[in-house]
């Protein structure tokens, strides 16, 4: 359960009229009450994750729909015009106009991770002017997701461990056949993060299988879309029915497919590429799972 915090009248600012630290600051004062990890929350930085309980907030994936809606409630922008992102098409971007309400659309959070990320989104988005002292300390959403199954994972092996402490006999030989499983595991990684090369050539093979799950759900797309053009001139209601309600799902997982892939890709080609921050955050989750892996050892 989210910890509690006096409700404030949060009054939109306009987001050029500020600093990337205050919005930083702003956007994560918002999420508070979403947050259920308090000291987590209370050591936030720009590379704080706004998910996960370990080195996150503790923010539910529920909720990740009123943080967004948390950072257009605070602030206004310039970006309000509605454009069509090609001619005719309905899908539309927003381009300068008047000052008005921030909006994100559809897809565009995607990355936004972390309070540093979001406030990269904003910049990328063009609400915001570009800052490169800023992003230099901001993690790149490639190793907060990297960095992220290395936390779970030396977490991971330290629970497993404490408990096969615990046990006697049969149990415990049992768990410490497993808890050697982990540690393996746990060296695998810790060796996958130390090299980054490495670390995006695995990220690259999950970009291809999530590309070739995309374009499959594509080819059915046109296959359905064929056999409604070939139902509509036989005039088949029934099939012609039938046809639409297969389109209309298939259209749904291929949005989820496109949501998912974007991610994949963004993480594939980022994931070569670091910095001193990514180098100073592989070194903590290193050390973390260097310890962990070093204690279950103890024990097996």
């Amino acid at each position: 359960m989210a910890f509690m915090r006096k409700q404030a009248v949060v009054e939109a600012l306009d987001i050029n009229t500020i600093t990337p630290d205050d919005a930083e600051k702003r956007i994560t004062a918002g999420v508070k009450k979403y947050a259920t990890n308090e000291a987590n929350f209370a050591s936030a930085d720009a590379n704080t994750p706004y998910l996960g309980h370990i080195v996150g907030m503790g923010i539910e994936s529920s909720n990740l729909a009123d943080i967004t809606m948390s950072i257009e409630r605070q602030f206004l922008t310039k970006m309000t015009t509605k454009t069509p992102v090609t001619e005719g098409s309905s899908e539309y971007k927003l381009t300068a106009g008047e000052l008005g309400k921030l909006r994100i659309l559809d897809g565009q959070d995607a990355l936004a991770a972390t309070p540093g990320l979001s406030v990269k989104m904003l910049m990328d988005l063009g609400h915001m002017a570009k800052n490169d002292a800023y992003l230099e300390k901001v993690m790149s959403f490639a190793y907060v997701m990297a960095t992220g199954d290395g936390w779970k994972m030396a977490d991971a092996l330290k629970k497993m461990a404490g408990k096969a402490e615990k046990l006697a006999g049969a149990e415990r030989s049992e768990a410490l056949a497993n808890l050697k499983t982990l540690i393996s595991q746990a060296k695998d990684y810790d060796a996958l993060l130390a090299d980054s090369s490495k670390l995006a050539a695995s990220k690259q093979k999950a970009y291809v299988n999530d590309k070739g799950g995309f374009d499959a759900l594509s080819s059915e797309l046109n296959l359905t879309l064929d056999k409604i053009k070939g139902a509509s001139t036989g005039g088949d209601a029934a099939t012609l029915a039938k046809l639409r309600g297969e389109e209309a799902e298939i259209r749904t997982r291929l949005k989820m497919s496109a949501a998912k892939l974007r991610v994949s890709q963004e993480v594939s080609d980022a994931a070569g590429k670091r910095r001193a921050i990514e180098d100073k955050k592989v070194a903590e989750v290193r050390a973390a799972l260097q310890s962990s892996v070093s204690a279950a050892e103890k024990l097996s």
